[in-house]
């Protein structure tokens, strides 16, 4: 590929530069070109990724965070999608690509405020799919809203960070980080996922017995993160039609994780994981986020194909 080409934009790209203040998507590239354009610390990548995802999802993200820095104030911005869609590898590439301009950054998950072991254990216990972690209610709200507001009023954010692979893969929090950040990055499977009316729920005649039953406490539990939503200035929202990729990703994603870990999934725990996935939440919570500011919809092999608004 021709390095100083630009990728060809999905649908809507275009029109996501212009809300970015690039009504010139040329000189957007151009901008970008010189600071390294698609290889910018591209050896900070977790996993290999494509020019076109850096360029469609990447590069636009960077952009926001650029903005962000020469407007008034601290910015939260969300990123949200299912398990597998490289939510976490987007948002940790734009914290290293981030240190590197010289730029005011931190990346954190809603899972890094994932109880500590005991409280962990007791929060998920009894669940039908036998997951450790990962529903609503698996997070220490009171503390993350803490963490966000201390932060949002004087500028010092200091927050717990959890480990997956400890615990045989069970995880638990593992030190914790102090910054003074311009902009939060704040990225989670459900994040801004609200309850709304489940008679549409296609998968509802599917749910066993014990899932129709553990899905009112999700619900309710969901119904607490509210507070969490209101504090985001703005939330990019990666979205795929077909769950069945979610789980093919997050397949890959446990593969990476055992290769620079040695930690693995047994095979009946991804399976436990990927249902809970599909039946915790109704999916109209997940493919419709009402707080959603830009919408970014994915195909089944991991490429942006159209870019929305809402």
């Amino acid at each position: 590929m021709d390095l100083d080409r630009r990728p060809p934009a999905p649908l809507g790209g275009d029109a996501l530069l212009e809300l970015l203040g690039w009504p010139n998507p040329e000189g957007w590239w151009h901008h970008w070109q010189a600071r390294g354009g698609v290889n910018l610390v591209r050896d900070r990548w977790s996993v290999p990724v494509d020019d076109a995802w850096i360029a469609s999802l990447a590069l636009p993200l960077l952009t926001r965070v650029e903005q962000a820095h020469v407007e008034d104030g601290l910015k939260l911005i969300g990123v949200s999608a299912l398990p597998g869609c490289g939510k976490t590898t987007l948002c940790s590439w734009i914290k290293h690509a981030s240190d590197h301009l010289g730029w005011s950054v931190e990346h954190l998950s809603i899972d890094d405020f994932y109880w500590p072991a005991d409280e962990l254990e007791r929060s998920m216990a009894g669940n039908p799919w036998g997951v450790p972690r990962a529903l609503p209610g698996s997070h220490d709200l009171i503390g993350m809203e803490r963490s966000l507001q201390t932060w949002l009023q004087g500028g010092c954010l200091q927050a717990p960070r959890f480990d997956k692979s400890l615990r045989g893969g069970r995880g638990d929090r593992c030190g914790s980080s102090i910054s003074k950040p311009r902009v939060v990055l704040l990225e989670g499977w459900f994040l801004g996922a609200v309850v709304g009316e489940e008679g549409n729920d296609a998968m509802e005649h599917s749910l066993t017995p014990a899932e129709r039953q553990w899905r009112p406490q999700a619900l309710r539990q969901l119904r607490e993160y509210a507070s969490i939503w209101s504090m985001l200035d703005e939330l990019w929202h990666l979205r795929i039609e077909n769950i069945d990729a979610s789980a093919r990703w997050k397949r890959q994603q446990l593969n990476t994780l055992f290769e620079s870990t040695g930690v693995s999934f047994a095979e009946n725990d991804l399976s436990g994981f990927n249902r809970m996935v599909e039946a915790a939440l109704p999916k109209s919570c997940l493919n419709w986020i009402p707080g959603a500011t830009i919408i970014v919809d994915l195909t089944s092999e991991r490429a942006v194909r159209e870019v929305r608004f809402s």
